[in-house]
């Protein structure tokens, strides 16, 4: 089979913020500890009655909307999501529910590795021949799963979603996307974990070697994969762990900030769905040449990590 392509992209952010200045009234905490350990202004959070499903729902009729496609066209939707609306069913058949559709639903849980891992997911589902319009939507409300009498990890995270629209067919405009890599090091599975009923935990400087150390070998295993150089990338977007995590991936990397598409600092860590809603408002602000390529490089608990390339349709 030929390529699979991104035919449409949209995201969903919602409306409340939750700033430093908020958090500091909650915990003991200030905006100097915040700023040098994370480099998060503000996160976004959802309403109480709005559940991830939700959250999904929302940013794939905005992908719709954009690509032009109906709800009906979808013969598949696999939602990436680490806080699920329930047990069962998957969060996958609650947002079809939602937007009043009927494709075949389900999710992945790769924790923050979402994007990439649904990505590849969707790309194997298509190739396989049985799909050809498929929505992969990454979607968390991790402020359903935060302590907020912990100040070690309530600075961290906020609420969104992002959709990508996948087809064998290819688009005027969009995006291919040429390769994809995974790995996993199960030694770490007890390093990052939210219980059932309970709260997001982590290990911090466990997680921190291993993030740092997964960023790196997955973004350059496929760079070599496809005998390209960071300098050849227009843009790489990250898991958004925290600001300064990716600034130490980017050096490490040799990224540029000019190449860095990111938006954690206003957004928080936003768990599976930040990598992809980070992607889908730079496609959606920035002009793209044919040819450019786009690296996306994710790290999760598990732990997990993976990486897509994307290349430019104009």
């Amino acid at each position: 089979m030929d390529s699979i392509y991104v035919v449409g992209t949209g995201f969903y952010l919602p409306e409340e913020r939750v700033t430093n200045a908020d958090l500091i009234e909650a915990v003991d905490t200030s905006e100097e500890w915040i700023s040098t350990r994370v480099g998060i202004r503000e996160r976004r959070r959802a309403a109480e009655d709005e559940n991830t499903s939700d959250l999904a729902a929302l940013a794939t009729q905005a992908a719709l909307e954009r690509s032009g496609w109906n709800g009906e066209d979808l013969d598949l939707l696999v939602c990436a999501t680490s806080t699920p609306d329930a047990l069962i069913p998957a969060t996958a058949s609650f947002a079809c529910k939602r937007l009043g559709i009927d494709p075949v639903a389900f999710d992945v849980n790769a924790a923050c590795s979402g994007f990439a891992y649904g990505i590849s997911v969707a790309d194997s589902m298509i190739r396989s021949g049985r799909f050809s319009k498929v929505a992969m939507v990454t979607a968390e409300k991790y402020t359903r799963v935060t302590d907020y009498s912990d100040r070690a990890t309530c600075i961290f995270f906020g609420d969104s979603a992002g959709t990508l629209l996948l087809s064998n067919e290819k688009p005027k405009v969009g995006l291919e996307v040429v390769d994809w890599v995974m790995a996993n090091m199960n030694e770490g599975a007890e390093c990052v974990t939210t219980p059932i009923g309970g709260f997001f935990w982590q290990d911090g400087s466990k997680v921190k070697e291993y993030a740092l150390r997964g960023f790196r070998d997955s973004a350059l295993e496929i760079l070599e994969r496809n005998n390209l150089q960071t300098d050849d990338l227009h843009a790489f977007v990250g898991h958004q762990a925290n600001y300064r995590v990716l600034q130490t991936v980017c050096d490490t990397l040799g990224i540029h900030e000019s190449q860095h598409w990111h938006n954690v600092r206003n957004c928080g860590n936003q768990g599976a769905a930040g990598a992809a809603t980070a992607f889908c408002q730079h496609l959606e602000s920035e002009t793209l040449s044919e040819g450019d390529f786009i690296l996306a490089t994710t790290f999760g608990s598990g732990f997990t990590t993976g990486s897509v390339l994307f290349r430019a349709i104009v």
